[in-house]
């Protein structure tokens, strides 16, 4: 079981500790580590994603995905999760530490919790394949106020109306 510090739940997927299909060795701190941060969100107006891709030297890569499709806040989240790890493995990250305010998520990644329903198994198979790609992975449970970042992302998606073509300029007044 993974180490608890403030009732969050961090967890090492180890190949020797057997958690999972998914599991990859310990991370190599010698090697460069990618973080991500994962969000979803469905409600009235629509559904998506929110990720945060973070480099070894500190760029943030930030994408918020917009579904074609409804989703449960849980499946929202997963698809936050998959869209994150392919992004990663398409830019050749080896170590991947994972974020997410999903407690489901977490817990189903490194099989404290059973994916009781056939939706839920298949994007955790699908996690879990995506998993295999890196040399090493970390998941951890980070309370929502850590994950604000990947939640505008996954709120701003959710809510946008897609009939409309738009670009969101961010600029910084001093």
């Amino acid at each position: 079981m993974g180490d608890q510090t403030r009732g969050i739940r961090h967890t090492v997927c180890t190949k020797a500790r057997g958690k999972g299909p998914g599991c990859t060795e310990r991370l190599d701190t010698s090697t460069p580590v990618w973080g991500l941060h994962v969000d979803g969100s469905a409600n009235q107006q629509g559904c998506g994603a929110g990720l945060v891709l973070t480099t070894p030297d500190g760029l943030k890569i930030e994408y918020a995905l917009r579904f074609d499709f409804r989703t449960s806040n849980n499946e929202a989240e997963y698809e936050a999760l998959l869209a994150g790890l392919r992004l990663a493995k398409s830019m050749n990250a080896k170590q991947i530490r994972i974020h997410s305010d999903s407690q489901l998520i977490v817990n189903q990644v490194t099989a404290d919790f059973a994916a009781k329903d056939a939706s839920m198994y298949a994007y955790l198979s699908t996690a879990h394949q995506l998993l295999r790609s890196f040399q090493a992975h970390e998941i951890k449970q980070i309370p929502r106020g850590e994950n604000s970042h990947a939640d505008a992302l996954a709120r701003l998606a959710s809510a946008i109306n897609d009939k409309v073509g738009r670009k969101v300029p961010v600029e910084i007044l001093a």
